[in-house]
Parts: C-alpha cells; structure tokens; sequence
C-alpha cells in the first residue's frame, strides 16, 4: 500500500487547530480512496507470466483418438486435452450439463436420435473454421463404428440403436473433443491454449502451451503454460516448496506435510477409488466366504487416516458419497470376529496355507504404502500374504496374482456416466443406468459377490504458489487454468534484495 502523508494534527502531533467537519469527510474520502485502490490492485485478475506446473503422469499425446485405457492416465492426458479442445457439452460447477461448442440439442422419445445445434463464429485454433462437418467427424473418430454420426446445415446428429438417456453428460467427459487435423496430422482445437511444444519420448518432459488468443470463450489471463511430466514425488515437492513452480501434483499421503511447510493446498472431493480386485481364476481365492472374510479384515479407516494422512474416505461403495448418495448403506468398518468365523467355515487351516498373492502398482505413490496396510492387516486376522510389485504398462509378463490393488479415477460427476465407466474398467457387466435403483442394483452386484473390496476413496490434490490466484477448479477435480492469474511478485524494501 502506498504510504500517506497527514497533517501534523492527524499524525499526533501538538498542533491544536481543530479540523472542520467538510475536512474530516473530504480526508476519509481520500483514506477510503487509497486503501480500495490499493486492494482492488492486488486482488483483480492481471494478464501476462506463464505457469509452471508438475505432475507425476507422462502423457505421451492429447489426441482423442489415441486415449489410453488406464483410468488414471486418461484423466491426466484429460486434463492436458481440455486446455487444447472444446467439447460439444460442459459441466457447470454443479454437475449441471452447460452448452459449450453446441448451444442446444434435442432427443427423439426414446433417446436413440440426438441433435446438437452447433455455436456459430467459432474457429480453430489455426484459424479453420468450426463447422457441424468438422465436429461430427471428431465425434465419429471419438464414438466408433456403433454410433452413426453426421452433420446437417448447423447441427451434428448422433443415431444409435439403444436408448441414450446420458448422452450430454458423457459427451462432456473422457475422449469426446472436437479438433481438426491438418494435412501434416497437427491437431488443432478450440480452447483456451495451443500446444507450442511437445516432447517425445520417455521420462521427465516438458510440454508448453501458449495462450489462445482468438479462442471463442475469450483469451485465458496467463500467456501460457509449462507443464513437466513424469516428476517424481520428491522433486515435486521440492519445486513447490522452493518456488521452483506455481502448481504441483501432490499423492493424498503429502498433502499435510507440505502444508507444514507453508505452501497453500488444494484438494477435490473424493474422486479415485483404491480396491481390491480378485482373480476368481485362482484357487486359492474362489470360495467367496474367504474373500469376504479378507473384507471385514481390512481396517479402512486406519488407510485414510494414517496412510493417507486423513486425505481419504473410508470405502465401502464403488461410487463417493457425493456422488451416489448411498455410499453409507455399505459398512466400512473392520469386523475381526466376523473374518475369524468365516475362516472356520471355510475349513482353511491358517498355518498351513500358502500365502496369498497381492499384486500392486510400483509406479503408484501410494499403492505400496496401502497394499502394506492390507497385508498387516490380513496376517493380524491370520491370512498371509506376499505382495508383488508390477509396473504398469510394462513388457514383462504381469504377476499372477490372487488379488490385486487398483487404483481408478472417477471418470463424471454424473453417476449415470461414471458408474458404466468403472464398472467397464474392471471387468464388471455394465449397462444403461435410467434410475437410482438401477445404479445401486449395479455397484451392488461384484460387491456383494466380493469380486470387487473397495478400500478407500482419495482426493486430487495440489501445491499452490504464492502467486497462483483465483485457483477454482470442480468438486470432482480436474483443471480450469484460463481462469488461473499470476499475481505480481513483490517489489523489495527500499535498500534490500528480492529474495
């Protein structure tokens, strides 16, 4: 804040002059004037500085025609697309489906025939105009061979031979940009930045992005983006904690502990789920009461609490709370008795059988430190187990494995979308879901069969520098960086040195 000047009677001094009523108002006019022009300088949005962010994943490309299987990889290469591309539809901040690139549409009675009326004016970022041509063969691309998609003067139409009720709020997830590709394959989008840089290969890379700006919803404030992929955790909170970066990705387990060290925090509702999947091909694991013996062993709550620091929710469902609204219907909590009677039941001599196999993730920040729990746990109620670590993606054969930890992302804060989706990713039947008692018939279904134990439901979370303003992103997690300004760094006191 600028410093003031008064007269000698405001400041204290013996002056005895008394001061007229029009200049007591006219001086707290001018007090008021300064000290909102002073905060209105430092709190409103500013243009300009480009972003340093980290995180763990290394995205390998954005095109959404190259999208990868791993839940949790395609939500970070989702998050790098959604500064690129547009999509037809957009969530708003409550989970609400918001017109995007198409301003309404429209479904025939049974919701097999959706019509999307397309935004007009809108451009590419190589300056290619958007047309309903261009949008429906990304979607095309994007959808497969089961769907029909085409285009009319000012709409995309998209037929399928099976009732679509969530067509807008899948649309607004995962794969479903709009991009056009030149004749030397580069993409383009419509969204707030453009790729300038982007590297190839393995290991630790930085990709930069500059702003958009002739972009249709209007120029992002910073001008632009350097996103390091593939940083280990150490560095990473390293970076962040030395001002080496304005954003980092940070595993549940940090969060506590880089606060301590003053840096600012952010985290999402719960959106990934870690759980215990089972090999029913194996042996040793196909009476279910031992697997249900195995659930009641497991101490959730000491998972979020102390291995994930209390960044985590004890999971007895597939879906949050905040998500499904009946998550509580499913216990959670740890049942020793419950696992010793099953275990006699099954007639399995404790002593004599050869350990169980649990196989993890080695490239997970937190896996290991959660397939540990399970396994003390486990060996506490009297069921061994000798864990395996596997990389994921790797060329070796995978560990064979009784059971194994997975670690999901929630792909939608519509859980008519988001529900199909997990249930797809782990090999569970899935279908369209119309109701709330469809939906919880289905997450029912490998729970209660325990082919499926969900552990723990984790938030996304982030590092903040001290510049980094107006950081806003969903509940459900995930990046709105054209909203993101850098505020100005400091000036130094007169006669120091910037630090």
């Amino acid at each position: 804040m600028r410093r003031t000047t008064y007269p000698s009677h405001v400041r204290g001094s013996k002056a005895t002059a008394p001061i007229s009523l029009t200049a007591r108002v006219f001086l707290s006019a001018v007090i008021m004037s300064l000290i909102v022009t002073s905060a209105t300088a430092s709190t409103s949005p500013q243009f300009g500085g480009v972003l340093r962010f980290q995180i763990s994943e290394r995205v390998m490309t954005v095109d959404p025609r190259q999208w990868p299987s791993d839940s949790l990889r395609a939500a970070a290469t989702e998050r790098l697309a959604s500064l690129v591309f547009d999509r037809l539809v957009r969530f708003d901040d409550h989970g609400v489906t918001q017109p995007a690139l198409a301003v309404s549409w429209q479904h025939d009675a049974q919701a097999k025939r959706w019509q999307f009326h397309m935004r007009e004016g809108v451009k590419f970022a190589d300056g290619t105009q958007l047309t309903p041509e261009a949008a429906a063969l990304s979607l095309q691309q994007s959808l497969g061979n089961e769907f029909d998609v085409s285009a009319t003067s000012d709409s995309v139409v998209i037929l399928a031979d099976h009732s679509l009720p969530d067509l807008p709020a899948q649309l607004a997830t995962g794969r479903y940009f709009i991009f056009h590709s030149a004749a030397d394959g580069t993409l383009s989008g419509t969204g707030p930045f453009r790729v300038s840089e982007w590297p190839a290969g393995d290991g630790p890379a930085k990709v930069v992005l500059t702003a958009n700006e002739s972009c249709w919803a209007g120029r992002p404030f910073v001008d632009g983006i350097q996103i390091t992929l593939g940083m280990e955790l150490q560095k990473r909170a390293n970076a962040i904690a030395f001002g080496q970066s304005d954003v980092v990705e940070l595993p549940a387990s940090q969060v506590r502990l880089v606060g301590q060290r003053g840096v600012r925090t952010a985290s999402s509702d719960p959106v990934e789920l870690f759980a215990l999947q089972f090999d029913l091909a194996r042996p040793a694991i196909q009476d279910a009461r031992l697997r249900e013996a195995i659930s009641a062993a497991i101490d959730r709550a000491s998972i979020a609490d102390v291995v994930l620091q209390r960044q985590g929710v004890p999971a007895g469902g597939l879906m949050p709370n905040w998500l499904s609204g009946y998550a509580f219907l499913f216990p959670t909590a740890l049942d020793l008795p419950r696992t010793r009677e099953l275990l006699t039941a099954t007639g399995r001599e404790v002593s004599h059988a050869a350990p169980l196999v649990l196989v993890y993730d080695s490239g997970d920040e937190e896996a290991r430190a959660i397939a540990e729990r399970v396994a003390v746990n486990l060996k506490e109620a009297g069921i061994a187990v000798q864990l395996s670590a596997q990389t994921t993606g790797s060329a070796s054969k995978p560990s064979a494995g009784d059971m194994r930890l997975v670690h999901q992302r929630i792909a939608s804060p519509e859980i008519g979308v988001a529900l199909p989706t997990l249930l797809a990713s782990l090999g569970e039947p899935s279908a369209v879901l119309e109701t709330p008692a469809q939906a919880y018939a289905a997450e029912r279904a490998p729970i209660d069969s325990f082919r499926v134990i969900p552990l723990v439901h984790v938030s996304e979370s982030y590092g903040l520098g001290p510049q980094v303003r107006d950081w806003m992103p969903p509940r459900w997690g995930g990046w709105l960086l054209e909203d993101v300004w850098l505020a100005p760094v400091p000036a130094p006191a007169a006669g120091g040195t910037t630090p």
